[in-house]
């Protein structure tokens, strides 16, 4: 029985994949995979270890949380659109109150689709 949970698990794995940009999962993780009546959700979260550039060099930074998530539509998928749930990590050095986080160029111009889908509806 554990095997097929594990053969399962893969298989959703893998499907996440097909639904989410290549380009995201150089910063972002898959940590959840929901299906909702009217939608799929994928949960992303980004890397624990890309630090921002302005903490690089510090020597007590600590993980503080998560950034507000942004929702992008990726794509459609059995009928159903599939929306990207990003989660950005929230630095700062510890004992302070000052957080950084992360920037990517993940979406177009503030749009809430994915730069792939953007591109897709501009042609």
């Amino acid at each position: 029985m554990k095997n097929q949970e594990k053969t399962k698990e893969s298989i959703l794995f893998g499907l996440s994949r097909m639904m989410v940009p290549q380009d995201m999962l150089e910063f972002f993780e898959i940590a959840s995979i929901k299906e909702l009546n009217s939608e799929w959700q994928i949960t992303l979260e980004e890397k624990k270890e890309l630090v921002p550039a302005a903490l690089s060099v510090q020597p007590d930074v600590v993980l503080d949380g998560f950034c507000n998530p942004k929702t992008i539509l990726s794509h459609g998928f059995s009928l159903k659109p599939v929306y990207l749930i990003l989660r950005r990590r929230r630095w700062k050095v510890a004992g302070t109150d000052e957080h950084f986080s992360n920037e990517y160029g993940i979406t177009d111009h503030g749009a809430k689709l994915t730069n792939e889908m953007a591109g897709f509806f501009k042609r």
